[in-house]
């Protein structure tokens, strides 16, 4: 008898075991839940979600019968899910859940020294991963946003480099002489011209042809310039 109940007692720890991860699965459902739905906003980046304050009613495993954004997450990264849930006795109810976003993204920085000017070079380029809070326009998206693009003003070695720290390489200095592409639907001319003003790559600037005229075209390379006539 005594072995018997010995034997009773094992199988239900046993089976209590095999439950009790179920059981915590099923209580956090409605969390999981929100996490799936606000992580849809953001497609394939990698993001992490953490609740201000998660209610009472979803902690205790509450049944989630629909999500939808009451504030779609801003800068910060701040936000807030209305949840609608199974209440008691079949009544419906809704719930505000505030939330909080990091988004994965790539930081870069420098591994020497730029002075004021100097172009940025790839192999002069480090990352590393991090998760940030929010939106993360100030920093550039890629190394292709960066190389070849010069310092607005000293950068130190390992200071994470921001968009605004960066501006387009000057492809034209004032003076310089320049080939100009004179195109229409139904012509195309080259000729030279004197630049009356400095200018990047997509930039407008005034140009003197041969003939002294003054034309506006559009920088699209060095010494290069396209006018539309």
């Amino acid at each position: 008898m005594l072995r018997d109940r010995r034997t009773l007692t094992l199988f239900f720890a046993l089976l209590l075991t095999a439950l009790l991860p179920c059981m915590t699965a099923r209580a956090g459902t409605a969390d999981v839940e929100i996490v799936d739905f606000i992580k849809r906003l953001y497609s394939d980046n990698e993001v992490q979600v953490t609740f201000t304050q998660l209610p009472q009613s979803l902690r205790d495993g509450a049944k989630v019968k629909s999500i939808s954004f009451s504030k779609v997450p801003d800068f910060a990264g701040d936000g807030v899910c209305l949840v609608g849930i199974e209440g008691r006795h079949g009544l419906d109810t809704n719930v505000y859940v505030p939330f909080k976003i990091q988004v994965k993204r790539v930081l870069f920085s420098l591994k020497r020294n730029l002075k004021k000017g100097e172009t940025v070079r790839l192999d002069d380029l480090t990352s590393k991963e991090t998760f940030l809070q929010g939106a993360a326009t100030p920093y550039p998206a890629g190394a292709e946003e960066i190389v070849g693009r010069s310092a607005k003003k000293e950068i130190s070695a390992g200071e994470i480099i921001v968009k605004q720290m960066l501006e387009e390489q000057l492809v034209l200095a004032k003076g310089e002489i320049v080939n100009m592409t004179l195109e229409s639907k139904k012509l195309l001319v080259q000729a030279k011209g004197v630049a009356l003003e400095k200018g990047k790559m997509g930039d407008t600037v005034r140009v003197r042809s041969a003939s002294g005229k003054e034309v506006i075209g559009k920088v699209t390379g060095s010494n290069s310039i396209s006018v539309e006539f």
